[in-house]
């Protein structure tokens, strides 16, 4: 792959929740293949979805669904480590970011990401980061 771009949560919740932009985020992680954009994901991230797609669907098929999709799309998982975590509490003070916004732009620093695919606005305040929006 050419490119890289970090995945935020709310583009799978969209997918997963059903909510007004499903297809839109859907249709846009497809043609990422397409684009030669390979899509990472956190491990903090699918975690923090499984618990909210779990909170509103209460159902454990569809957290074996979105896991499937995450592997069957071929995300690259990030495992940060307490350096990383470290670092995302730098750009917290940095930036006014929360801790799982700053763990995001923390990981896309150390493996070198400058995409985000995400609909959060205030990541366009942080600098060497390009938010994309499906």
């Amino acid at each position: 792959m050419d490119k890289e771009a970090l995945i935020d949560a709310n583009i799978l919740l969209e997918i997963f929740l059903k909510d007004q932009k499903s297809e839109q985020c859907k249709s846009f992680l497809r043609s990422l293949k397409d684009k030669g954009i390979e899509p990472f994901i956190t491990d903090f991230l699918i975690y923090a979805c499984l618990l909210i797609i779990q909170s509103d669907v209460k159902d454990p098929k569809s957290l074996q669904n979105f896991l499937i999709f995450i592997n069957d799309n071929d995300f690259r998982v990030i495992r940060p480590s307490l350096e990383i975590c470290y670092h995302a509490t730098e750009i917290m003070k940095e930036t006014g970011l929360d801790f799982d916004d700053g763990l995001i732009v923390a990981c896309m620093k150390k493996y070198g990401i400058k995409e985000l695919v995400s609909f959060d606005k205030h990541f366009d305040k942080v600098k060497d980061i390009k938010r994309i929006v499906p």
